[in-house]
């Protein structure tokens, strides 16, 4: 009798605080769900930050342009860099199970020697990918605080793919005139402060505008090694060691086609920058 009054009591109970814990969840969980949007396209993010800034004077705008630009091409070359490494790291994760499942069953064609230097191609593409990762959220750190929005380890650019910028000159003189430097000069205003920076800013943009031609070309000849290595070596036909080279040879070179996009278009926003204190304007 004591028992069934207990039990008449206890469940009630029970389902009321079932009903809280539910009703706890739900909103605790709704209000730390926080909707992360990406942040804008990089004209949008330059504009907000002249808005941001509108009391401040133009050396500071300058430098803090130069600086949201830099920012974003680090992250999206090295968001790209990022998606190169996962993508060699299934290769690896793929080649050392299949590596191993070979060997267990005593196959003379494969050796512990191979296994080991595919385990260390593995073990070194995670520590990049790590290193990366950590990069990536740096930046957004800093670009977060200059645009004051809020930082989440979410974040996400809404451009994330990093183009080359569009650079036509190919001489100093044609550059400059179109600029509107020349027109500056023609006004009596000394600009012999800052030529050497402009000539030499100018140089570095067509240096990096060069290497970026090459690493384009090595790009595409590297993605065939690599295709053509991992299918044979799915199909039982390569080698351990084909494979592993070409691996390190693609990550090293796709890394560098993003390292050139990046320097590429630093140089020239950074010839603009030069240009800037010329034509006060940023």
């Amino acid at each position: 009798m004591h028992i069934n009054k207990f039990s008449a009591v206890i469940k009630p109970l029970l389902a009321h605080l079932s009903i809280l814990f539910l009703l706890l969840t739900f909103f605790s969980s709704s209000s730390l769900a926080v909707v992360v949007e990406p942040l804008p396209g990089l004209e949008k993010a330059v504009e907000d930050l002249h808005f941001l800034y509108k009391d401040k004077e133009l050396s500071f705008l300058v430098k803090k342009e130069y600086q949201i630009q830099k920012y974003y091409y680090e992250i999206q070359s090295k968001t790209q860099k990022l998606e190169i490494l996962e993508e060699v790291k299934e290769h690896f994760e793929k080649a050392v199970a299949k590596s191993e499942e070979k060997f267990d069953s005593g196959e003379e064609d494969i050796s512990q020697s191979a296994i080991t230097k595919l385990k260390l191609g593995l073990a070194g593409t995670l520590n990049d990918i790590i290193e990366l990762d950590s990069d990536i959220k740096v930046a957004f750190l800093s670009l977060t605080r200059i645009l004051k929005v809020h930082y989440s380890v979410d974040i996400e650019l809404r451009e994330s793919e990093i183009k080359p910028i569009d650079f036509k000159f190919k001489d100093y003189k044609t550059w400059f005139v179109d600029s509107g430097l020349a027109t500056i000069m023609d006004s009596k205003l000394d600009l012999s402060g800052i030529e050497l920076e402009l000539k030499t800013g100018f140089l570095k943009v067509l240096e990096s505008r060069e290497k970026l031609k090459l690493a384009k070309k090595n790009r595409k000849i590297t993605r065939a090694l690599l295709v053509s290595e991992a299918a044979n070596y799915d199909f039982g036909i390569g080698e351990a060691g084909d494979l592993f080279e070409a691996l390190i040879i693609y990550t090293r070179v796709l890394s560098g086609y993003y390292d050139s996009v990046y320097n590429f278009n630093l140089s020239t926003v950074e010839l603009n920058r030069i240009k800037s204190k010329g034509t006060a304007n940023p």
